[in-house]
């Protein structure tokens, strides 16, 4: 091994392979049902989410709000904002994944930037009415610095929306029965071992390695600042919200260590 080499080597710490590990994903990671956000039943229970997080009437929509999609992957919330009249501002540190983001958000009202979702210095004080992200928070090192971030670039009274779950959690009886139901009727693709062993080697280290729960991040983002949380319920964007998907991946996906939660 080069002394450059080493270095490289030296440097390299679980941000940069949290990076790689979704980078390496981004190609496939439509594919899932749970990613993937279904055009005819998942977008609208998704916007039913985001209005009912906003405050918004049933018909209501984003038009004039600037709001920020935070890890924003391959752009599948922001199809959701951009879907309600936002004006978009998505961000992640996975080049890969903004690559395919813009591509599929070409010529809608819609920003792609390259940055990390805990230090946001390339972005204003008080400049977003929302901001939101899945999945993103069960993955941060340092959560205290990124609520402090997301609560600094939101205006006064903005609000923050939190699709997310507790993925450390084992697996209870219900969502035991759920997978043995879901394998009678399809049986599970053998996962990949080593992308499973990179996972779990990530959940292991990340500061919510003993598991995200909603009163944990409520507590935590009170801390940071935000002063109002509601817990809101998912089962809409994981049932309903999936008919186009097999009855086997909906049973293994809608396990209820998954919430949503908004703060202001």
């Amino acid at each position: 091994m080069t002394g450059e080499e080493t270095a490289l080597r030296a440097n390299y710490g679980l941000k940069d392979e949290i990076r790689d590990y979704w980078s390496g994903r981004a190609a496939t990671f439509d594919d899932s049902p749970s990613h993937r956000i279904d055009e005819e039943y998942g977008m609208p229970e998704w916007h039913r989410l985001i209005r009912q997080a906003c405050g918004l009437e049933p018909s209501g929509n984003l038009a004039g709000h600037r709001v920020l999609d935070i890890a924003c992957g391959t752009g599948e919330v922001s199809r959701m904002l951009c879907g309600l009249g936002a004006m978009v501002t998505g961000i992640d540190f996975s080049e890969t994944m903004l690559a395919t983001a813009r591509r599929k958000l070409d010529g809608q009202a819609w920003s792609g930037l390259l940055c990390d979702a805990e230090a946001l210095a390339l972005l204003p004080d008080a400049h977003f009415d929302l901001a939101v992200t899945r999945h993103l928070v069960w993955t941060l090192t340092d959560p205290t610095a990124a609520f402090a971030e997301w609560r600094r670039v939101l205006k006064p009274g903005g609000r923050i929306l939190i699709v997310d779950g507790n993925w450390a959690a084992p697996r209870g009886i219900l969502q035991r029965v759920r997978n043995w139901l879901a394998n009678r009727l399809e049986p599970a693709a053998e996962p990949d071992r080593l992308d499973r062993e990179r996972h779990s080697a990530i959940l292991s280290r990340v500061a919510y390695a003993e598991g995200l729960t909603p009163e944990k991040l409520e507590h935590d983002l009170r801390q940071a600042g935000f002063t109002e949380c509601r817990i809101l319920s998912v089962h809409r964007l994981y049932g309903p919200g999936m008919r186009n998907a097999g009855l086997a991946q909906r049973l293994r996906l809608t396990g209820t260590h998954r919430f949503a939660l908004v703060a202001g």
